[in-house]
């Protein structure tokens, strides 16, 4: 909360202190706290009464922006529904780039898609899927293809795994996988065999 006192609140607004008291006086005005104004509460209710062009009206912008749900925000859903999304949108993924699928397949699954060098022995020029960002152990942090060595159809068969592949105690109703489901289209098997 950003406390004025009328002077400074009155500049802020574009207005005279007196036409600042006459607005105080009207039935909904944001009473004072400790006799200053609470600028965010009152350009709120300034912007009620004016004309979307009035340049005044910038004063209403919040300090910190609202957040916006992103498309790529990862959502807890159950293995049935992420088989669900998939078969939705199993038809989207004919011609696509297999790069670019990779790339996505990863996105939908939580997962960080890494791309290295061709040198072998050590590394072989493809891709790596981790949970973290920069994994500092392959064990427990890196999901598949720890010298670089997936194919995009690797990858994709990876995320499909590492998302739909249920634990003993598990069901598909009950499992629940950290998905962004706008995605999950590009996990579809489109190599023409059954899901496992």
């Amino acid at each position: 909360m950003n406390l004025m006192s009328i002077s400074q609140y009155a500049r802020h607004a574009g207005m005279s202190r007196q036409a600042l008291y006459n607005w105080e006086a009207k039935q909904g005005f944001p009473a004072r706290v400790d006799g200053k104004i609470n600028q965010a509460a009152c350009d709120q209710y300034l912007a009620r009464y004016r004309d979307s062009r009035d340049p005044r009206i910038k004063n209403n912008t919040p300090s910190v922006k609202a957040a916006v749900p992103a498309d790529g925000v990862l959502v807890p859903l159950s293995v049935a529904e992420i088989k669900q999304h998939i078969a939705a949108g199993a038809d989207r993924v004919a011609g696509m780039d297999d790069h670019e699928r990779a790339t996505l397949a990863a996105k939908a699954a939580g997962l960080y898609l890494s791309e290295g060098p061709d040198n072998p022995p050590v590394t072989f020029g493809g891709y790596r899927l981790a949970i973290v960002k920069t994994p500092e152990w392959e064990t427990g942090q890196i999901v598949a293809g720890g010298a670089f060595g997936l194919s995009a159809d690797d990858v994709i068969f990876e995320c499909r795994d590492y998302t739909l592949t249920l634990m003993d105690d598990e069901t598909e109703s009950t499992a629940l996988r950290d998905v962004v489901p706008s995605l999950l289209y590009v996990l579809a098997d489109d190599t023409g065999l059954p899901e496992k």
